[in-house]
């Protein structure tokens, strides 16, 4: 559902003090997390602390983390890498009340004015909603350019519905997204998987969460550098879990995959091609069921499979 707000002569106006709280999750990049760090560090809005969670890093993170004299800085240290989901976990579970979380990768970066413009935002924000979304720019090595929703002139917000979610909308994954703390703990990122960010937006737009997308940018994301992602676990080297993953899926949206075949089917190819990946017989033919009854109900009109 698309809707439109006006606001008085152009000028966005804060009414209420929000803390925002940067996290940053990060693992042997210690020079790609100083720079997202200063990003931070330097903006203006004063009313901010930072949690940098360094999830198992072995090169000289742990040096310079320590090295650092900023009382608004809190770093969590873990011993042994969890992935960047519970990375992620680590720092949502230390928000308080009237904190929001401000997601920064540790190769992207806060863009000049950006912790204003998210302050400025959750002002003029109705209680109801508690996930922003912004929009961004993207560095790439063809140069720079504007990335996230696209906006109709006339609009300034965008509240997606569940419908639009299961559709395939862009979640931008947890990129220039901001929580509000009233999220935690029940709305944690699915440990044991790296990434893969989107059955959670499936899960908070099929709860009704309330979710706006914005169309200011707040984020450099930087596709340009070398160096490992906290987040490289990706499909093909952990299929298996991404295979449990589809499998959550289904059971959470059902009701959906019975009205929309079309999806189902699509969904079901994914998981079947993760099936095949991990050597999971049973679950690949468990896939290729729900695949045949959405072809059979696409092509033939038949009933969709009973719950």
């Amino acid at each position: 559902m698309k809707e439109n707000i006006k606001r008085e002569d152009g000028v966005r106006q804060v009414t209420k003090a929000s803390v925002l709280v940067v996290v940053i999750p990060t693992k042997n990049r210690r020079a790609l997390l100083e720079r997202a760090l200063e990003s931070a560090q330097s903006q203006k809005y004063d009313n901010y602390r930072i949690v940098i969670i360094n999830d198992g890093s072995t090169d000289d993170t742990c040096a310079y983390l320590e090295g650092l004299h900023d009382e608004r800085v809190n770093v969590i240290h873990n011993e042994k890498s969890g992935g960047v989901n519970a990375a992620r976990n680590a720092a949502l579970k230390t928000l308080t009340a009237n904190e929001w979380a401000v997601q920064l990768d540790d190769d992207d970066m806060l863009l000049p004015g950006s912790l204003a413009t998210i302050a400025e935002a959750i002002a003029r924000t109705p209680e109801h909603i508690q996930i922003l979304a912004f929009n961004a720019i993207t560095r790439t090595s063809d140069g720079e350019y504007g990335s996230g929703m696209i906006f109709a002139e006339d609009e300034t917000y965008f509240d997606p519905s569940y419908e639009e979610f299961m559709m395939g909308i862009n979640t931008h994954g947890d990129t220039r997204v901001v929580f509000k703390w009233t999220l935690f703990p029940k709305y944690l990122f699915q440990e044991g998987i790296n990434g893969f960010e989107g059955e959670w937006w499936l899960n908070a737009a099929h709860d009704n969460v309330g979710i706006r997308y914005l169309p200011e940018k707040t984020t450099l994301i930087d596709q340009v550098h070398g160096g490992e992602h906290l987040s490289n676990v990706s499909a093909r080297r952990n299929p298996a879990s991404y295979v449990l993953a589809y499998k959550r899926i289904f059971k959470t949206h059902a009701e959906f995959y019975v009205s929309h075949p079309q999806k189902a089917m699509h969904s079901a190819l994914s998981a079947i091609k993760l099936s095949v990946r991990a050597g999971d017989v049973y679950s690949g033919l468990l896939f290729g069921f729900f695949y045949l009854q959405g072809f059979i109900r696409v092509s033939l009109g038949a009933k969709w499979f009973k719950k």
